[in-house]
């Protein structure tokens, strides 16, 4: 535990802005977002007004650059964003500013903040060198710890004074301790606009953000946490968001809410926002769409912004399966869905996931293969046992292993351990034999139409792929 801390006068941002592998996007600029958003709150607000906050985001896995550039910095306060890929670096970086500043307050964020990931083994203990996890919203609650730090007495400890600020895990050495139920925001338009406040590059890619959280609460997905604020921006929030968007000559705007249609009033928020201003017709829109969910409303939506990139989940063909992992699913409706999506947009791209639990090597089959027959790209994802999902909400008799660092699935009921480093195998082969491209966790098809071969997936028994990378370990 750290004792009292100085006069805060100085916060430090940190993240780590990953490169894209196999080169997708190559020459675009894709900052991250949310501590973008932290730091707008930051910012705006007028106790923290005195606060000088710095973003540090090295683009790289350099522990000591960040750990030098932190210090020559000499905040009273860190904020670190935590992401499946940036967790070893950030954590390392972490446990030395502990060490070469005791007196800092380090605070955890992001989407893999969370104590069950920070209680795996290589993370292990949290006590020695974070003083609190922030496992929801962060803007308001962040600039609340500042504050309560900033009123601290000084013969209170850190650990009494953020205990009294709701919606906090503090490590012990023990276990956590939770500073009780933080309410989500209720008002989405009081969060303050990186964008609108003039915090974000210029001519990089924009995001757009209409509402939060999910209706569905798929076992594999993160999205649907139930105490996410369902709340959404108003239409005057939106319109000024994408004239700011447009000030920043935004080359392509990424919407990042779950769905384009997964909130009928978002939905139509946004929509009347894009009237107002017109900036999405003339950009690249990159979204996502729930199949099932498609009403003319949005097709006429779509056919006016014309999207240069519109990501469909299908997940699995199974419906037993999809029952099992909480995943509403209208199988009928699939094609269809499809096929009216073709009439406003030429680059979609189908998304399924191999290493479900309680799935198949066949069953995985059966769906790649139903998902190549549509005139789409095809991305296949391997399963990442996430907090917020499997790693927290998936079954015990489902007997996952999965790897401490990457979140990867390594076997599971329905899956062995050989079957996944095969399927990886048979998918890099597969997607490079076709035309197509793959990362590290991730293979993509092109569509019918070009690719260079017909995918061969007959064969389950077969000679690995000696493409490099193909036996990375999940």
């Amino acid at each position: 535990m750290t004792s009292g801390p100085r006069a805060i006068s100085r916060i430090a941002l940190v993240c780590l802005t990953p490169s894209v592998d196999s080169h997708e996007h190559d020459g675009t600029e894709l900052p991250s977002y949310g501590i973008h958003r932290i730091l707008a709150a930051v910012v705006a607000h007028p106790k923290l007004a005195d606060c000088e906050v710095q973003l540090f985001d090295l683009e790289t896995v350099d522990v000591d650059s960040y750990v030098d550039d932190l210090l020559a910095f000499d905040p009273q306060v860190v904020g670190f964003s935590l992401f499946v890929w940036s967790m070893q670096c950030l954590v390392q970086v972490a446990r030395k500013i502990r060490e070469r500043s005791p007196q800092c307050v380090i605070v955890f964020g992001g989407p893999s903040a969370r104590p069950p990931v920070l209680d795996l083994t290589p993370y292990q203990k949290a006590v020695d060198y974070v003083d609190a996890v922030v496992t929801r919203e962060g803007e308001e609650t962040f600039c609340d710890i500042v504050i309560a730090l900033q009123q601290k007495r000084a013969t209170v400890d850190v650990f009494d004074t953020l205990s009294n600020v709701p919606g906090l895990d503090l490590p012990t050495p023990l276990s956590w301790h939770n500073t009780g139920f933080r309410p989500p925001p209720q008002e989405l338009d009081e969060i303050a606009s990186p964008y609108q406040m003039g915090l974000m590059n210029y001519q990089a890619v924009g995001y757009l953000e209409s509402f939060r959280g999910c209706p569905m609460s798929c076992t594999f997905c993160e999205w649907g946490a139930k105490d996410i604020s369902k709340g959404c921006f108003s239409e005057d929030y939106l319109t000024r968001e994408l004239a700011a968007l447009q000030a920043h000559d935004c080359p392509a705007v990424f919407n990042v809410d779950a769905g384009l249609n997964l909130n009928a009033a978002a939905f139509r928020n946004m929509a009347n926002a894009e009237r107002n201003v017109g900036f999405l017709k003339g950009s690249q829109l990159w979204c996502e769409i729930y199949p099932s969910m498609i009403k003319d409303e949005h097709i006429e939506f779509l056919s006016q912004c014309g999207p240069s990139y519109l990501g469909v989940g299908l997940q699995s063909f199974n419906p037993a399966l999809l029952k099992r992992l909480q995943r509403p699913y209208g199988r009928e409706k699939f094609g269809p869905a499809i096929e009216k999506l073709h009439t406003v947009a030429t680059n979609i791209e189908v998304q399924i996931i191999f290493g479900l639990p309680t799935d198949t090597w066949d069953g995985f089959i059966e769906t790649l293969n139903y998902a190549l027959t549509l005139p789409v790209t095809v991305r296949v994802y391997h399963t990442l046992v996430l907090p917020d999902a499997l790693m927290t909400r998936g079954l015990p008799e489902w007997e996952m292993k999965y790897d401490p660092h990457t979140l990867s699935m390594q076997s599971c009921v329905g899956w062995t351990q050989q079957q996944l480093l095969d399927m990886r195998d048979l998918l890099t082969r597969e997607t490079t034999l076709c035309g197509g491209t793959a990362g590290d966790f991730w293979w993509s098809f092109p569509p019918a139409s070009q690719r260079a071969t017909i995918p061969n997936l007959s064969q389950k028994h077969f000679v690995p792929a000696s493409t490099t990378g193909g036996r990375k370990s999940a």
